[in-house]
This record gives structure tokens, sequence and C-alpha cells, in this order.
């Protein structure tokens, strides 16, 4: 490829993609490093033109050239030792700073963040935007939040940035800077000086300072030296654990009067300036996490204005009146459900808005549901709330939620008892809608629109609280939907072939490939990818009629609870895919089915069902036949031995908490006696144990002490890191599974025999563990790991399949847990993570208690030193397997009772009289749970 872009070419890519170039007049403020030639081919001096922003090549097409191997989005970028020092060189090259382009401005933007401080996509890509550093394209095929999300993806692409971690509050994904870049970017000239970071030593505040970034420990004296910079765009106060930042000088906005960016998010301040008028070009503002209670109605004033930030300010109650001038608004990020008693008038001339949690409908004139009309741009999760002030059908009709095509998630909430079908008949969404939530609607029957197949990327429904509603909607032939939850529906006595959609069948052409054949028959079949189904206080349900053979062929989960009329069950044995039957407080249900359970069922939990309880009685009950293929049956809390038919010890209360749930069933497992279990080493020879914590055989060989010994003995693939590269694409940041003391793990495919990288949804899938060399853990942790999972192998260890030790890197390849942690299913919630029900606590919890007790019995006993609840990982059954034992410690040999050691456990996790002493037994690790 030759050094320059050919001119005719680039420009004949103009005219095809409609897109122009970026020339001197566009609003340009980054000439740091900018030069006005570059040598052409031919030795001379010429204008170099900047590419295009966006056409029908990806945009970074001419750099990823140089980069990357492959045809498909399985593309693994191949980086040579000496890129660091390349990369400049190559973005000076291809996007040349004479050219002004966006990207190389978007790159240097980077400048003003810490090598360790954490981000958002978002929150980057809106303050690029902010800069004017992205434009819409005259095509309009892509926003510039399209544009921006490509550019973002793309350094993830080329380890510009790195995958931090995954907030465990939101779910929602935090990144770096890489390390190297940073030391790049520093160590390039700032000759112009318009970047200031504080924590630089060299960089100081002058009147061409354009851009700066401050931390929150900020006095007013360095406030004072920012009035030099009268042309400032960017103004970022990054926040640290405890803020002093309680006050903004209120003649700041007065000096710096041409901020376009402005983040002052998690700081003290209780209020903002009404001088914040005088900032005509603000374009961002966030306000996340801060104290404040009012915003002037100055703030209304800024025309400019394309993002407002007001996540988490809990003491905020209302918006100004004037918010419907900022008519360029295109992010609105603010708990309107929680904190807000109602909207501000003529919201709906904000019709460049995309982010909108949610909508108040009020009775005044400017509030009413109506100002939605021209909203066609509400993007992701949208709700709308007090539905009882809409007037009637024509203003619902008026909303137009059905033009609202980006929405993913539409929820629709009253507060008062109304019957609403008309209007609610006038509310449906776009076709394109993934979820929706209807509450506390009032009347008898759902609108039509409801079932219909036309929602055919529909995933999941959730009905609560409709307490007139006698018959349940059509929803039997929703061709995508995973997911249904009908809740508090009081009225309904009866579910039958309604429900199915059975009785639309005539007027539906419905050709589908059923247990891969197509058949007419199959046109009837209900409910066809469903795979959770929850019933729950159904008050008024008598029977459940209707269901034929074929229907449900893809349930998985079925929850019953509170339905104390409910007197039988439909025929379920046909369910071939149900492994999990929940039944609770269904007083009345007598039996099972004559036909038996399904023989797929795994997990039966039957809990204040005492009529049902009685009937599964073995000696005396008459449907103990029908339960006794099933692996796991919970009565009441108790765990029923399917081999002998008696329960085991286990409580027979709820406890009040996870930590006393997990510790209660770890001790007892450890308690009880007699019960023996076969495991195999990874050598395939048969260990022998009892609970006692004795074996039978010698099989497991000594622990070796030597790294040599370590590596030789043990029954591991050893991987080159190239090879781990391919199999993880690079380690992308979209491959990361989560993050760790030792440091990210990342999702990979193999092939299942040859061991060797394949492409992504082929062979096997593992996570490989990648040491992160700035973390507390390191060489010594990752030998313990191969050490001690290459010698053992047990059904509630998680299993190593090989390691990397190569130069410094240092990975570890294990067999993937598609469930993830336990932590993760205890203490989040969201679509993927649901509350664990009581019955796979159970099963969790003394899955975890055999891999320590299969851990103690070993003749080079193991103490684990690490047990919590992020360390238990579950497989796609919910089988739990011990992980990370990077801290495990030989235990105590002879008479020995303890071993003396320095002190290595989570803080918060580990018993106090290990922390005191360090002196560790077996017993202190039942203390190590969550």
């Amino acid at each position: 490829m030759s050094k320059s872009i050919d001119m005719a070419s680039k420009q004949q890519q103009e005219v095809q993609s409609g897109v122009p170039y970026l020339g001197e007049s566009h609003d340009v403020d980054d000439d740091m490093y900018y030069t006005t030639e570059e040598d052409d081919d031919d030795g001379g001096k010429s204008t170099v033109r900047p590419p295009p922003y966006f056409g029908n090549t990806p945009v970074f097409d001419e750099i990823s050239e140089l980069y990357i191997s492959g045809e498909d989005d399985s593309i693994i970028v191949q980086y040579d030792d000496d890129v660091d020092e390349l990369f400049f060189n190559i973005m000076r090259r291809k996007f040349n700073p004479s050219s002004h382009s966006f990207i190389w401005r978007c790159l240097l933007f980077w400048y003003l963040f810490p090598t360790n401080y954490e981000f958002y996509m978002d929150d980057i890509i809106q303050l690029w935007i902010a800069q004017g550093y992205i434009h819409i394209p005259l095509n309009q095929v892509k926003t510039m939040e399209d544009i921006g999300i490509l550019l973002f993806e793309e350094f993830g692409r080329l380890q510009v940035i790195i995958l931090s971690h995954i907030d465990s509050s939101t779910g929602r994904l935090r990144y770096k800077l890489n390390p190297t870049f940073v030391d790049q970017l520093q160590g390039q000239p700032n000759e112009n000086n318009h970047y200031y970071r504080l924590d630089n030593v060299n960089a100081y505040i002058s009147e061409s300072t354009l851009h700066a970034s401050l931390r929150d420990t900020i006095d007013l004296i360095t406030f004072k030296d920012l009035y030099q910079a009268k042309k400032l765009y960017t103004l970022l106060i990054l926040h640290e654990q405890g803020s002093r930042l309680h006050q903004i000088p209120r003649d700041l906005f007065l000096k710096l009067p041409s901020l376009r960016a402005l983040d002052l998010s998690h700081t003290c301040i209780t209020e903002l300036p009404n001088s914040i008028g005088n900032l005509e070009d603000l374009r961002y503002l966030n306000l996340s996490g801060t104290l404040i209670t009012t915003l002037p109605e100055s703030l209304c004033d800024l025309y400019q204005m394309q993002t407002l930030k007001l996540k988490g300010c809990l003491k905020l109650l209302r918006l100004p009146k004037g918010m419907s001038k900022l008519i360029n608004l295109r992010h609105l990020d603010v708990d309107v459900s929680c904190l807000l008693v109602s909207m501000p008038p003529r919201f709906g001339d904000l019709v460049e808005l995309q982010t909108l949690p949610a909508f108040f409908v009020g009775k005044e004139n400017g509030c009413h549901i109506t100002e939605l009309k021209n909203m066609a741009n509400l993007r992701g999760t949208f709700r709308i709330l007090r539905l009882e002030n809409v007037s009637g059908s024509n203003e619902a009709k008026e909303a137009a939620l059905h033009q609202k095509k980006y929405l993913d998630k539409l929820e629709y909430h009253w507060t008062k008892l109304q019957d609403g079908l008309d209007l609610l008949e006038n509310l449906q969404p776009h076709a394109q809608v993934q979820e929706l939530q209807i509450v506390g609607y009032a009347g008898a029957k759902f609108p039509s629109w409801i079932g219909n197949p036309i929602f055919s990327i529909l995933t999941a429904i959730t009905i609560h609280d409709c307490r007139n509603c006698q018959l349940l909607p059509r929803l039997g032939k929703l061709p995508s939907l995973k997911t249904l939850c009908l809740s508090n529906m009081v009225a309904v006595s009866t579910i039958d072939d309604q429900f199915c959609g059975r009785d639309t069948v005539s007027r539906v052409r419905d050709f589908v490939r059923f247990r891969g054949k197509r058949s007419a028959s199959n046109t009837s079949v209900a409910f066809r990818t469903l795979e959770t189904l929850t019933l729950k206080s159904l008050l008024s349900l008598e029977e459940w009629i209707g269901m034929k053979e074929l229907d449900f062929p893809h349930l998985e989960k079925l929850n019953i609870s509170d339905c104390p009329k409910l007197t039988a069950l439909p025929k379920i044995s046909f369910l071939d895919n149900l492994k999990k039957l929940e039944i609770s407080f269904c007083s009345s249900l007598k039996s099972f089915p004559n036909e038996g359970l399904p023989i797929s069922l795994q997990d039966l939990v039957i809990t204040d069902c005492p009529v049902l309880k009685e009937q599964c009685h073995k000696d005396k009950g008459e449907d103990w036949r029908k339960l006794v293929l099933v692996p796991n049956v919970w009565i009441d809390y108790q765990l029923i031995s399917q081999n002998e038919g008696e329960k085991n010890d286990k409580p027979t209360t709820t406890p009040s908490n996870p930590r006393s749930f997990l510790s209660i069933i770890i001790l007892k497992y450890f308690r009880h006696k007699g019960e023996t279990a076969k495991y195999v080493s990874n050598d395939g020879k048969e260990l022998n144990y009892d609970s006692s914590g004795k074996y039978s055989s010698n099989s497991v060989p000594p622990t070796p002490r030597s790294e040599g010994e370590i590596l030789q003995s043990s029954n591991l693939k050893s991987f080159s890191f190239s090879e781990l590269k391919n199999a993880t694409r690079n380690f992308r940041p979209d491959s990361v599974l989560g993050e760790g003391g030792f440091g990210s793990v990342f999702k990979g495919w193999i092939d299942e025999n040859a061991l060797t990288a394949t492409k992504p949804g082929t062979g096997i899938v593992i996570a490989v563990k990648r040491l992160n060399q700035e973390g507390f853990q390191g060489h010594r942790e990752w030998l313990v790991e191969v050490n001690y999972l290459g010698q053992l192998y047990h059904p509630n260890l998680v299993r190593l399949i090989g390691y990397c030790l190569e130069d410094e890197h240092r990975l570890l390849v294990y067999e993937f847990m598609p469930r993830g942690s336990l932590k993760n299913h205890l203490f989040r919630r969201g679509s993927y993570f649901q509350p664990l029900s009581w019955s796979l606590r159970m099963k969790v919890a003394l899955g975890a208690a055999k891999g320590l007790a299969f851990l103690h019995s070993a003749e080079t006993k193991v103490i684990y030193r690490d047990f919590k609840t992020s360390n238990i990982l579950l497989d796609s059954n919910y089988n739990a397997k011990l992980s990370d034992f990077g801290l495990a410690k030989d235990g105590p040999t002879g008479d020995k009772s303890h071993v003396s050691t320095r002190v290595m456990a989570t803080y918060g996790y580990a018993a106090p009289e290990y922390l005191a002493t360090v002196l560790v037994s077996f017993f202190l690790k039942c203390y190590l749970v969550d």
C-alpha cells in the first residue's frame, strides 16, 4: 500500500458516499502536533486532504490494513513488538495533523485522562460530540453517536483503551487507557500547551490552554489559575473517593465563557451558580452524583446544550420550567420516576432527545402525553408513568408510540385503577420493540395488538397488578417470546386456549420448522420459543386447561406461586426441555398429572403446599412414584434423598441472609457422616472419599515444590501467547467476562480435540484469565493455581485446561462457566441475573461444601483461603465449582493443627482469628462466605 492516499480516489469516494471532507473552514481547536505540509511520493510538498467521515468502508480502514489479518468479524489484531513506538507515526501518516482530522483530535483528547482513571463509553462519545469532533453525515444513515461508537470500538481494537471492569451496580463496562499508550502520548511535545492535566508536572495553564482536567481535591487558588485560559473549551473535574469540592466560584463561568464541556460529577456541590447562563457554547454538563437541589432557570438559555446528566442527584426534585428551550438536547439522564414530581411544560419541543428514562403524564397544559408526538428519536428503555392522567383515546393516539422505532423496552404504568382499554389500544408500540411491561392496568381485557405476531423480536413481557383482567391476553403466537411473567392478576380464574392464541390460528399463516420438520399441524404450536414462565399471585385461578402436546417446546423454567385455588396442573410430561419446576403457596393443589413429570426435570421445589406435600410422601404418598427420577426434590426447604427416601439434615427455616444460609449448609455437610462418594483425578485414578475426610486411595500425587516439577507433573496443555490471542480475538474488550484480583477473564474458543484456536462459535468455549502486571498478584499465585488444579479433579472444582508461560505473560485457561459467579446471582439484578430460588441456593451451597471437603481430604491437604461467592462459579445447570486457587496453601501435617502464614485472603471474608494470628486451619474457611 502506498504511503500517501490517492487524491483522485478519495475525491471519487467523497462523491459516492455523499460525505464531505473537513476543510479549514470547519471549527478546529486542536492544533497540537499540527504541521502544514507532508512529503508526497514524489518528494514534493502537497496539502493533504483528510479522510471522509463515514463511507462504505470502516472508519479506520486505512489503519486497519496495517494491523489486521482475517476476512470476517473474527479478525485478530496482530501487534509486533515495536507497534507502540510506531503507533503515533502511523497515526500521523494516515490521519495527518495538517488535515485537522476528527480522528486525530479524538485521539489527542485522551490526554486529559490519567492512566488509571475509569470512564464509560457514552461519556467519551458525548464529549467528542460536544467538542465538534463528530458531525452528522449528509446521508443521515448514521447518527453522531453511531459514528462515535465505531471510533471508540476501533480505539479499543487498537488497544488505545482497555476494559477496566464491569460496574457491579449497573452492569455497564468501565474502561481506562492503556498505560503504554499514555506513555507514548505524554512523550509527545505539547508545544502549544492546548492540554492541561493537573497530575502532569510539566503542564501549566496559559492563554492557549483549550482543555483541562483537574482532580476534585482542587482548591480555589487553582480555580483562579484557570482564569488565564479565556478560550478554555473543556473543564473536567475528575472525581476520587471523598471529594473535597463543595463550592464553585461564582465568577468561574464569567471568566471562562467559551466552555463547551463541563464535568462536575460526584463532587459535593449543592448549587450551580446562576452565572452558568453565560456559557452560551456549553454543550455537555455532567452533574451526576452531586448534592444539588435545584437547577437555575438560566440553564435553559443554553441553546447549544446536547447532554445533561443528572443521574444520582438524590436531592433534585424538579427540572427548570424552561427546559423546552433546549432544542438541541440529545441526552437527558435523570432519575425521573424517583425524583421528579412533574415534567416541565412543552417537553415535546425537545425532538432531538435520544435518552429520556421516563415521562410523567400530567393534566396541566404542556404536560399531556401528546408531548411525545414528535419525539421519534427516543432510544433504549422508556417508561410512561401516571397513565391515568390521559384524558382519552385520541390523546393516546396522538402520542404516536408506534413511530418510536428505536425503543427497545417500553413500560406502561398506572398509579390509580382505571379501565383504559381504548387508551391502551391506541398506545401500540413499534413492531421492533423487544420488551414490554404493563403495570396497574385495570381494564377487563387486553388490547388486540399485544399478542400480534408482527412483534417479531419481542422477547420479554411482564404484566403486573392488572386486577380487573379476567382473561389472559393471547400471547402464544409471539414468534420470539422467551420470558413471560404474569403476577397479581387476582381476577383470572381460568387459563385456556385463548392464552395460547389457538383461536386465531386460522387467520395466521405460520410456516415454521419444528424438530427439523415442516408440518401443517405445527402451526398450532403455542409459545414455541418461551423459556421461562412465571405465574404469581393469581388468587382466583382454579383451572389451567388448553395446553396441548408440542406446546411450550423450549420451556425450561416454570414457576407457579400463590395460586391458592388451583387444584390441578395441566399435562406437562411432554415438556421435553423443562428443567426447573417450582410450586409454592398453592394450598389446594392436590397432585401432579397422572402422566407424571418430564424426564428432563432436574429440580423440583414444593413450598407451603400441604396437600401436594402429603401426596409426595414416600411411604403413603401416591405421587412419590412420579418423583423418583427427579435428581433434586426440595419440599419446604428440605432436600429429599431419592436413594433412601429420607430428608437430609438441612435448615427448615429460610435464613435471613446469604452468609448465614451458605454457612449453615456447609457446616452441616461437614458434620454429615457415612455418605461415600467416588471422584476421579486428572490421570483417571479413582479416589474413594467418605465424609470423615479420608481417602482409601493414595492416587493423588504429592505436591511438587519446584517450578519445573510443577509444570512437568501437571496434565495441562502449555499454550503459546499467540494461540491465546487468536482464541480470544486479541483479548478484545467485548470478550471480557469479568475481572478479579489476578486480572481480567476473556471468553475464547478452541478446538475440542486439538485445543487450538478456532473461530467464535466453533469448538468449545473457554475462559482465559490474564495476569494484570500492575495488580497485587503475580507469578507466585499463577504457579499455585497450576500446581493444585494440575493435579486434582473434582466435579465441584473448576477445570484448568492449560496455561501460558511466555516472557512476562502469565495466563490460565479454564472451562467456561456460562452462569458466571454466585455473587452476580445473589447481588445483581437484570434480565440475565435472576434471583436464585431457595432450591438452587441449597444446591449451590451443597456443591461448594463438597468442593471444600474434597480439598480437605487429599493426602497433601489444601487450605483454600479465598472462599467467597465471587469465587464460586456456576455451570449451565447451576452446579457450583470453586475457582481461583492463587491464594491456596498446603494444610497442616502430622500433629500440627494450624499453619503459620502471612495474611492472604479477601478482607471482609476472612475469619477474624486468622487476620489476628495468621494461623490458618481447615475450619476457618467456613467463615469466608459472602
